[in-house]
C-alpha cells in the first residue's frame, strides 16, 4: 500500500509544485497523501451504505408481505350476512371495526398540526397498530393521519363503492361543516352575515362520509360533514344502522336531532368530543357528556354508558332498536 502511495503521490508533487514549499520537506506528499485517504475513507463509507440501503429496500416489508389479503380476494364473503361486527374506539373520530371473518377497518385516524397554524390537540401520537383498511373522511390533521396505522391498504377520502370479502365500503362525496361569517365591510354593530356555506361558496372543504357494511350491519361514519347533505345521499343515508356523529363539537343538538329524525339510525354514537388523557383544553374541543345525559332523561332504557373502549353489535342485539346511544366516555385505545 505504501509504495502504491509514492508512485501516485511523486508525480502529482512534480506537476504541482506549488504544492511543494522548498522550505517545508515532505509537505507535498503529506498534503496528496491526506486527501487521498480522506477521498479512499468517504468512497468506502459511500459503498457499504449504499449496499445496506439497497439491502433494506430490498427486504419485504413484514406490512406488505402478508397472504391475508390474498385469501380473502379468493374466498370472498357477504357484507350482508349477519354476524358479530366489533367496533374499537381509539379517540376522536378514529374506531377500528372487525368484520365477522376477521378484516378490520380503521376510520379517520388523526395527528397533531404539524404547519404551526393549530396548537397542540393531542397528548400523545396515533399508535401504530395493524389493519386492514384504512379510511378518512376529509383531509383535517384530526382526521388524516393515515400513515401512522400499519394498514395493507389506504383508502384516503373514498368517494364510491370498494369491496373485499365481508366489507363493502361507500363513500359518498358532501362538504364539511361549515359558518357564516360576519361581513368584516360592515360597521362592528351590523348583524349582516356573508354566506360561505355551499353552493354559494363552491369551493368549502371537501368530505366524503363512510358507510361500511359488514356482519349485516351498514355503520355510518359521518366525519365533519355539513347537518343537511345534498338530498341525493338521503336513499344512502336513510336507515343505517349505526351512524357515527360528532356531537357537541361539529354538530349542535339541534343539528343531530334532525338527523336522527331524518335517517332514523338504530344506534348512534358520540364520537369528535373532548377525552380525559387525549385531548388538550386548547383544542376547543367539548365533552358529549351532557348530550348523553340529556338522552338518558328522554329514554334511559337506550343510552349504554360503555365501560371499556370495545363495543360488538350485530342484527340480533340491535333488534328492535331506536337511537339507542352507546357511549365510550373516556375509554380509548392507546395501543
Amino acid at each position: 500500500m505504501y509504495e502504491v502511495f509514492e508512485r501516485i503521490v511523486e508525480p502529482i508533487c512534480k506537476r504541482h509544485p506549488s504544492l511543494r514549499p522548498p522550505e517545508t520537506e515532505g509537505y507535498c506528499d503529506m498534503r496528496v497523501k491526506a486527501f487521498l485517504l480522506s477521498f479512499i475513507l468517504i468512497t468506502v463509507l459511500a459503498l457499504i451504505f449504499g449496499v445496506h440501503a439497497q439491502q433494506s429496500s430490498m427486504a419485504p416489508s413484514p406490512a406488505w408481505n402478508d397472504n391475508s389479503l390474498i385469501s380473502v380476494q379468493k374466498h370472498g364473503g357477504d357484507p350482508t350476512r349477519g354476524g358479530d361486527v366489533n367496533i374499537e374506539f381509539y379517540g376522536h373520530d378514529a374506531f377500528k371495526i372487525t368484520s365477522p371473518a376477521g378484516l378490520t377497518v380503521l376510520t379517520d385516524p388523526w395527528r397533531n398540526d404539524s404547519t404551526g397554524l393549530y396548537p397542540k390537540w393531542f397528548l400523545n401520537e396515533f399508535p401504530s397498530i395493524r389493519v386492514d383498511i384504512v379510511l378518512s373522511t376529509h383531509a383535517h390533521f384530526d382526521h388524516d393521519a393515515v400513515d401512522r396505522p400499519s394498514g395493507l391498504m389506504v383508502l384516503e377520502r373514498l368517494v364510491g363503492q370498494f369491496r373485499l370479502g365481508d366489507i363493502e365500503v361507500v363513500g359518498l362525496a358532501d362538504k364539511h361543516k361549515c359558518e357564516s361569517t360576519p361581513d368584516h365591510d360592515s360597521d362592528s354593530t351590523s348583524t349582516t352575515r356573508v354566506e360561505t356555506c355551499p353552493p354559494n361558496n363552491v369551493i368549502e372543504f371537501d368530505n366524503a362520509i363512510q358507510i361500511i357494511e359488514t356482519g349485516g350491519l351498514r355503520i355510518a361514519i359521518w366525519g365533519d360533514n355539513r347537518a343537511a347533505p345534498d338530498p341525493s345521499l338521503d336513499h344512502y343515508l336513510r336507515n343505517v344502522d349505526v351512524l357515527i356523529l360528532p356531537i357537541e363539537t361539529v354538530l349542535t343538538r339541534d343539528e343531530v336531532d334532525a338527523i336522527l329524525r331524518k335517517y332514523d339510525p338504530k344506534a348512534i354514537i358520540p364520537a369528535h368530543y373532548f377525552l380525559n388523557g387525549l385531548t388538550t383544553d386548547v383544542s376547543g374541543l367539548e365533552s358529549a357528556d351532557a348530550w348523553v345525559h340529556d338522552q338518558e332523561k328522554v329514554h334511559p332504557a337506550d343510552v349504554r354508558r360503555l365501560d371499556s373502549a370495545e363495543l360488538k353489535l350485530s342484527p340480533v342485539s340491535l333488534k328492535g332498536a331506536h337511537h339507542r346511544v352507546y357511549y365510550f366516555g373516556n375509554h380509548f385505545h392507546t395501543k
